[in-house]
């Protein structure tokens, strides 16, 4: 069974085979879809009686797809992840990630934030089952998030692009009030990473038009073959379909971040044993003792992140061996604890490629590197023709501001626990030094206009009395 090329790939030769080991495999799994497992989805498909309608594919993992649909009741766009059919074993309205969002929602409207800041979380929408060849799939709806950090930071790169500085500045402190906000709900996050906070695409989701352009364009599919003119088994979708990458999201200012990707939430007060972590983002507690760890790996891993909008790189980008993640964060943050480096003396005594370590990761300590990164994102706002950054008189504000971003990252980045400094503490540190200007004019503009438009509402409504 393959999944063969077609338009826009139509001379792409490549069949895209169903196989974990497959060189090049550009959607997911199709051995995914069997009992138990995804449920088939075509372009085009209507779901709760036709209310939603499927037009692109925002993403995939182990348990479920995600998919961009029109939502025809309320005219506007929406996510929706479709759960494999293990996955759905609760209803949807107990499902483990809509219980989290609903606890989320109403922390959040109870709290200062409602009024101050923006929902730092997707909000849940709707809930329903869906039956199909496959199974019962619960299917959660929330508003419509746009790319991920991971997915801007390889969009830029790619295209040589530098994130604007009051970008950088605005959602390293929306990570942070975030962070802070999830601690004071009682909870820790558990999985902060570069793939699970995204930003929101309001510009773009004003159109249709411009909705699809910021996804690339048009889905990409290939067509399902079950080979040797056998028919299509009903459990396969007709057509897989590439998820977006959002190639052509662009900065805007009133853009915010949320965080995404609930399912390893812990009560805060809890000392866990084990957590799945990505090697590059592993906490450096977990390699020196066995007193396991808590919610203070949120404000490690929100210092990943920060390092990466600023950087525009990961902290660590080698895995591999142990030895070799310890000596990136050496390089990058300077020496271990005394205590650390003890036993890290010890490990390395049992590492014959030891010694290979040092040429491999050149020393780039953030205290020496920082400054230089920010004059060069200075420098590349300042001369980059394609870069949408345009300065006024808020500019010289923005460079200034990025300074205390050394003093957060650091901050956050302490190898002992105990040590590291509280999200709210960080996020007041980037109030102190940068005011969102751009941000601020551009609530007063909507508030202006929205006063425009109700004095004209009044003048009407004037001239229908008399």
């Amino acid at each position: 069974m393959a999944a063969k090329g077609s338009e826009p790939w139509g001379k792409n030769p490549y069949y895209f085979y169903p196989d974990p080991y497959a060189a090049y495999m550009v959607h997911e799994s199709l051995y995914n879809y069997r009992p138990g497992g995804f449920h088939p989805v075509n372009l085009g498909d209507t779901l709760q009686d036709g209310r939603y309608v499927i037009r692109h594919k925002l993403g995939y993992g182990g348990f479920s797809t995600v998919w961009l649909a029109r939502d025809t009741q309320e005219g506007q766009w929406v996510s929706i992840k479709i759960k494999t059919a293990e996955a759905s074993t609760e209803t949807p309205e107990q499902d483990p990630e809509a219980k989290i969002s609903l606890d989320l929602e109403r922390h959040y409207s109870s709290s200062a934030q409602a009024e101050e800041k923006p929902r730092c979380f997707a909000r849940l929408l709707d809930c329903f089952r869906v039956t199909g060849p496959n199974g019962t799939h619960n299917c959660l709806v929330t508003e419509l998030l746009g790319p991920t950090v991971d997915e801007v930071l390889e969009t830029f790169k790619e295209n040589s692009l530098t994130l604007r500085p009051d970008t950088i500045l605005r959602a390293s402190r929306q990570l942070l009030d975030a962070v802070d906000f999830i601690h004071q709900a009682g909870l820790a996050h558990g999985d902060l990473s570069y793939t699970n906070v995204a930003f929101t695409c309001k510009s773009a989701a004003a159109s249709e038009e411009d909705l699809i352009d910021a996804m690339g364009g048009e889905p990409a599919t290939v067509a399902a073959e079950a080979g040797a003119d056998a028919p299509l088994p009903p459990n396969l979708p007709r057509h897989m379909v590439q998820a977006t990458g959002w190639p052509s999201w662009f900065e805007e200012v009133d853009e915010d971040i949320c965080v995404l990707d609930w399912g390893l939430v812990f009560p805060r007060g809890e000392r866990l044993a084990e957590l799945a972590q990505p090697k590059t983002l592993r906490v450096p507690e977990t390699f020196f003792w066995e007193g396991g760890f808590d919610w203070r790996v949120d404000l490690w891993r929100a210092g990943c992140v920060i390092y990466g909008l600023f950087y525009q790189k990961e902290l660590c980008r080698y895995g591999g061996r142990e030895n070799l993640l310890i000596h990136e964060l050496v390089m990058r943050l300077g020496p271990l604890p005394a205590n650390w480096q003890a036993k890290w003396d010890e490990m390395l005594k049992n590492d014959p490629d030891a010694g290979e370590d040092a040429s491999v990761v050149p020393p780039d300590q953030v205290t020496e590197t920082f400054e230089p990164r920010r004059r060069a994102i200075m420098s590349a706002c300042a001369n980059d023709e394609q870069n949408e950054y345009e300065e006024d008189e808020h500019t010289p504000r923005d460079y200034e501001g990025l300074e205390c971003l050394k003093r957060v990252i650091l901050g956050l980045l302490q190898y002992e626990p105990e040590k590291r400094v509280g999200a709210n503490v960080a996020s007041s540190w980037i109030t102190e030094a940068w005011t969102d200007h751009r941000r601020l004019e551009r609530e007063a503009e909507g508030d202006e206009e929205g006063e425009d438009d109700e004095d004209e509402d009044d003048a009407v409504n004037s001239e229908v009395d008399e």
